[in-house]
């Protein structure tokens, strides 16, 4: 079916000559204006003041009058621009809506060839790779058992060599790959297996070498035991023997914690050694009995010596603190006549900073007045003035109207 034709309309033409014409009549004022603003105003005097404005009025009337010529010629255009643009709007939007089911139909067909093209890509790809993958298993499999036992290295030899492993699988044209990759991990499997061989031979060996050093470490340890329980017992024999010198320079009660503990040593606890601790025990408790008696004459004499040295240092102290209190008291009166002297001269300094800070506020407050007295006046001043100039404009001439003239050129500095 062939393609109708479509007529296309020619692009509008624009009239600028016919535009720029309204603007003849305002352009043959513009010299007028030119000529007449070429020369300086004189608006420091009335005459001349009320000229300038008068210029500056017919000026604004210009401009004015410019708008409104060009608002009135592009007013219409505006209108037809916009008639265009909804009626190209409705044709594109038809047009859309016949050719968008076409196009569907060539997306739909494209979309489905695609797909179809790209379900046969995966598939290769996934068949491909199912193969890979299975090789990849077969040729790393020796790597799993590197360490492994004589019987999993055998058992997965037997794996291998079955024709059962390679017809698990159509392997396609991978068939000869594959056969030479179950033969290269046969050939590592194998070195594998000849090498757990040595290594369980080596464990069995090194097993049988441990068990009779562990029978050997187990005598001696209990040799060791044997040593270290009777060196224990002579070394508890030998701390009662010099228990007494330990004690040297103790106090009573430190002696007397000593020998209930040697009292509660039982010979029976010494094993084989009983006699020799039996005797050791009671020599320690006759000179530590001895050691007793003399730590208590001891104590006695000092505390007589401490208590007579005690009494001494509180009559000292009684008579330092007497001394201390006097003199405190001294200190106290001489700090109390400095302090009432020091408040009375205080108490003068802050009235008369008191008097000084009323006056100075009253006179700051006395400033602060007249200026704001000042600012009303000058802010009433303004407002007045500007109130007779909004009024001159309203009052015919006359005297009346000179006077206020006279006044406005006063107030502003202006000349007569």
């Amino acid at each position: 079916m062939g393609a109708p034709e479509i007529e296309v309309l020619d692009p509008a033409r624009a009239e600028p000559a016919l535009a720029l014409a309204l603007y003849d009549p305002i352009m043959a004022g513009l010299a007028e204006l030119r000529e007449a603003g070429a020369e300086a105003f004189d608006v420091e005097s009335t005459a001349g003041n009320k000229a300038a404005r008068e210029f500056v009025q017919r000026c604004v009337a210009t401009r004015t009058a410019t708008d409104e010529a060009y608002t009135n010629w592009n007013r219409p255009i505006l209108d037809t621009q916009k008639r265009v643009r909804e009626k190209r709007d409705e044709i594109l939007a038809a047009v859309k809506e016949i050719e968008q089911p076409v196009k569907d139909q060539i997306d739909a067909e494209q979309k489905r060839k695609d797909e179809e093209r790209i379900a046969k890509a995966r598939a290769e790809s996934a068949r491909i790779s199912a193969h890979q993958a299975c090789l990849n298993a077969i040729a790393t499999l020796p790597k799993e058992y590197l360490s492994a036992s004589v019987a999993d290295v055998a058992a997965a030899i037997r794996d291998l060599e079955s024709p059962e492993y390679l017809g698990q699988r159509n392997w396609e044209e991978y068939a000869d790959q594959t056969k030479g990759t179950v033969d290269t991990a046969l050939s590592t499997l194998r070195v594998h297996l000849e090498n757990a061989k040595a290594r369980e031979e080596l464990a069995a060996m090194k097993a049988k070498q441990e068990a009779e050093a562990a029978a050997r470490r187990a005598e001696d340890a209990k040799a060791e035991a044997e040593r270290k329980r009777v060196a224990r017992i002579k070394e508890r024999i030998h701390a009662i023997e010099t228990s007494p010198s330990t004690c040297i320079g103790l106090g009573v009660k430190q002696i007397q914690q000593r020998i209930a503990a040697l009292a509660a040593e039982a010979a029976d606890d010494f094993a084989e050694f009983q006699a020799e601790a039996g005797a050791a025990i009671e020599a320690a408790l006759g000179n530590l009995n001895a050691m007793l008696e003399t730590a208590r004459d001891a104590e006695e004499l000092a505390q007589l010596r401490a208590d007579k040295a005690r009494r001494e240092r509180e009559e000292a102290e009684t008579v330092a603190r007497k001394a201390r209190e006097e003199q405190e008291a001294k200190e106290v009166a001489e700090r109390a006549e400095r302090e009432t002297e020091a408040k009375r001269q205080a108490d003068a300094r802050a009235a008369e900073e008191k008097r000084q800070r009323e006056e100075a506020a009253v006179r700051r407050r006395e400033q602060e007045a007249a200026a704001a007295a000042a600012k009303r006046v000058r802010e009433q001043a303004e407002t007045l003035l500007a109130l007779l100039v909004e009024a001159r404009a309203h009052v015919p001439a006359g005297d009346l109207a000179d006077r206020i003239d006279t006044t406005i050129n006063a107030a502003t500095g202006a000349k007569q």
